[in-house]
């Protein structure tokens, strides 16, 4: 206790000795658009919106903040030097202080002074600065931070305005001479039209800026008239080629490869030749799959080849009237080209005259006009660098100035207390133990003993941070700390044959199914075809000869093409070489591969009933094993048993049963038996056993009567019992015929195998109450720990932000 008394009267000596000190503050923002829209500089340069940009210049704005000439100018500007609240002793030091003319030594140390006491800083996720002064007087703190800002802006506006003008005098030397230039140029183009006869004129472009052009109409005459006559030309040769190879070979395929000569000649003689030629294409592709599986007899056959003598005739017809208008094409191209022949000789000695003086004038015309534009984007540019060397903005913006604060920042006597007081407190505490734990005499053993204690006491402390919650489930499905299921299912718990119900060891009868039992484990059902039975026939050349069709009476079936086919009494295969054999003698297929698949059997059916997903009938033919029929009907339900009663159609008021083996630990006896058409299969339903109280997950869970339930795996199965529970006196709650009895159970002793483990059946029920005094004792202890650590992480952050 002296300890910590101690510790506060010096935490509050120091606040009462030390001085007040007061902090201003103000928040400028990096300036991201112009600040008014009415700027003379429209090029007028801001802080790009950039991840990876604006930290950079977050940083490079601080840095200036902080500069050393920025410093001394409010140094200056303020006279903070004869401030005794900036400095108390600077006097004293340096009595011959001159601002003008300053030494290294009374300027260092002002400037160390005023760096120490000034903060920059951004503000996370924000485009702001923060720039804080500290000072024993209010008033000058504000002052200062406020004069900082003016100073940067009041740099940043001279540095624009000497470079403006450096630039300015530099440009105005270079104007004068290129002026010079570009007016000699001018007066030498003027001499130049009025001695070649050259006319200029003023038109606009797209752009809306008039330009000059030159009128020397005989060159351009000369270009046309020659790219006029090249064109026909070229044209003419090549319809005479076009008409040379119509005549040796197929012009239609000269056409077709002609795009603009199909437009010259028209659409229709081309279009035609293609359909004549598509349609005899798919004459001849129908007709040779036809011929290489039908006879020669078959209707479509005949009608086929009867078609393509048609198409050929017209083919041939068509070919003479393309190479009559080849000709025609070539003659029109001929006559053309003479003609514009004779044009282009009468404009080319006009065009030569003037050739030689369009270029040179072209030459002349294009330098004046590049100097005209030179000058003038210098002269605009001088101008708009004047204008806006005064008035562009301030690369920040302030968005709060400093104000005089009112409340020291130190010394805060009620956080240095409450400091002080934490850490006192865990300091005597240590000390204590450490004097206790060397202490040499007859007390040694207690002091010992409280040491145990208080370790004790932090130990349980972090037991019920760590495992206050509910378990968490594993990657096994079972919860953390809670005893698992045993892999293997010891040898005494399996169902005993001798100890089984009456209805267990019933025998099933010897007849009725022998002939089913004979046949090998997994093969399906051959039966042959019979009446009443539905059939799929189907061809591989021919889809449409399809037909689901039934057994008739007599025993045949009616198909498309052969008529009636018998069919009773084969097996698939050869009721499929019945068929081919049908289309080959009625000369329909050369090579047949019919198919028969019997879709349906008549009285071949196995009802499955009780505890399956989808109970009904199913066909015997495609499943005749106990678990295929299991399979068909979409598996179990989730309240399914082991035990499944296999009722025959010899025998309908007698069960057999069968237990089934999902995990295959039984390899020696018959789980899946051999079914016969006609049979019930029974699947019997699970027991519920309840679990409630103080459990994890309460709720009931399915007791199998083949397999059986004990209470440590039903507790299991409810991911075992709370932290709060009092496992030692949980209840077995069962209905029997005398009535309802009450069996008290010690599960704890029963998890670590010193009590035996005691079967549960259907509809039993397992209480587990909780223990009120662990409840009480387990909260304490966390809001206890919860309260140290909220205080601690407080204190921490507090003194952070202060200092």
């Amino acid at each position: 206790m002296g300890t910590i008394v101690g510790l506060l009267l010096l935490c509050l000596t120091y606040c009462v000795i030390a001085s007040n000190q007061y902090e201003a503050s103000a928040r400028v923002a990096l300036r991201m658009q112009p600040t008014s829209s009415l700027t003379v500089d429209t090029a007028e340069t801001i802080a790009p919106a950039s991840i990876l940009s604006t930290p950079l210049q977050l940083e490079t704005l601080a840095n200036v903040l902080r500069s050393e000439r920025l410093t001394w100018r409010v140094i200056c500007g303020l006279k903070l030097y004869e401030s005794a609240a900036f400095s108390r002793d600077f006097k004293q030091r340096f009595p011959e202080f001159d601002p003008e003319k300053p030494t290294p030594e009374a300027q260092g140390y002002l400037l160390e002074t005023f760096g120490k006491r000034l903060h920059v800083r951004s503000l996370p996720r924000t485009l702001l600065l923060e720039i804080r002064f500290r000072s024993k007087d209010p008033a000058l703190a504000a002052k200062v931070v406020n004069a900082l800002i003016g100073e940067f802006r009041a740099q940043e506006g001279e540095s624009r305005v000497d470079a403006t003008q450096e630039a300015s005098k530099w440009l105005q030397g270079q104007l004068k001479t290129l002026t010079a230039q570009v007016e000699a140029k001018e007066r030498q183009l003027a001499e130049f039209e009025r001695r070649n006869g050259f006319m200029t004129t003023e038109e606009t472009v797209p752009g809306g800026q008039p330009v000059e052009s030159l009128r020397a109409s005989a060159v351009r005459e000369v270009d046309e008239a020659e790219r006029m006559w090249a064109a026909a030309n070229g044209d003419r040769i090549l319809h005479e080629a076009l008409y040379m190879q119509a005549q040796q070979g197929d012009p239609e395929q000269i056409l077709a490869a002609n795009p603009e000569l199909q437009a010259e000649m028209g659409a229709g003689g081309a279009a035609l030749a293609q359909q004549l030629h598509g349609k005899l294409s798919d004459v001849n592709v129908e007709l040779a799959q036809l011929e290489a599986e039908h006879g020669p007899k078959f209707p479509r056959v005949v009608e086929l080849r009867r078609a393509q003598q048609e198409v050929q005739g017209q083919i041939q017809a068509e070919d003479e009237n393309l190479v009559k208008a080849f000709e025609q094409s070539w003659k029109t191209a001929e006559a053309r080209e003479q003609l514009l022949r004779k044009e282009l000789d009468a404009q080319t000695e006009a065009g030569l005259r003037q050739n030689d003086a369009t270029i040179e004038y072209s030459v002349l015309h294009d330098e004046v006009l590049s100097g005209r534009e030179l000058c003038t984007r210098l002269a605009r540019r001088m101008e708009e660098a004047e204008l806006s060397a005064g008035v562009r903005g301030s690369s920040i913006t302030v968005v709060d100035y400093a104000r005089v604060p009112f409340k020291p920042v130190t010394p805060d006597p009620v956080l240095y207390l409450a400091i002080t007081l934490f850490s006192g407190v865990w300091v005597a505490l240590g000390g204590a133990l450490l004097l206790d734990a060397l202490r040499p005499s007859a007390g040694q053993v207690t002091s010992q003993v409280k040491g145990v204690v208080v370790c004790l006491i932090f130990l349980m402390a972090g037991v019920a941070a760590a495992y206050g919650q509910a378990p968490i489930p594993n990657t096994q499905g079972l919860p953390s700390g809670v005893v698992k299921l045993p892999e293997d299912q010891p040898a005494g718990l399996r169902p005993n044959a001798k100890e089984a119900p009456p209805v267990w060891n019933s025998t099933a009868p010897a007849t009725g199914v022998a002939e089913v039992l004979d046949r090998p484990a997994g093969t399906a059902m051959a039966l042959p075809i019979a009446v009443g039975d539905f059939l799929d026939v189907s061809e591989f050349h021919m889809p449409e000869f399809r037909s689901a069709v039934r057994v008739a009476s007599d025993g045949t079936v009616l198909l498309p093409l052969v008529g009636q086919v018998k069919l009773a009494g084969m097996m698939e295969r050869q009721a499929s070489e019945a068929i081919d054999k049908a289309l080959v003698d009625g000369g329909m297929l050369l090579h047949p591969q019919a198919s028969v698949l019997v879709t349906n059997a008549a009285g071949q059916d196995v009802s499955v009933m009780g505890e399956v997903a989808r109970p009904g009938v199913y066909s015997y033919t495609a499943h005749h094993r106990l678990l295929d029929l299991i399979a068909a009907a979409s598996g179990l339900s989730a309240n399914a048993g082991r035990l499944v009663s296999v009722f025959h159609r010899e025998d309908a008021h007698t069960g057999h049963p069968v237990i089934l083996d999902g995990g295959g630990i039984d390899a020696k006896g018959d789980h899946n038996p051999e079914l016969a058409p006609g049979d019930t299969v029974m699947v019997s339903r699970a027991g519920l056993v309840y679990v409630i109280g103080d459990v994890v997950r309460p709720g009931g869970f399915a007791v199998d009567p083949a397999q059986g339930l004990t209470v440590v795996q039903a507790l299991s199965l409810a991911w075992g019992a709370s932290a709060n529970a009092a496992a030692s006196k949980a209840i077995l709650i069962r209905d029997q015929t005398g009535g309802r009895t009450l069996t008290t159970l010690n599960l704890r002793r029963m998890i670590r195998g010193q009590d035996p483990d005691q079967p549960v059946r259907d509809r039993d029920i397992l209480f587990v109450p909780d223990s009120t005094a662990r409840d009480l004792m387990n909260k304490g202890l966390e809001s206890a720990i919860q309260s140290a650590i909220g205080v601690s992480i407080y204190a921490g952050l507090v003194y952070s932000q202060r200092f």
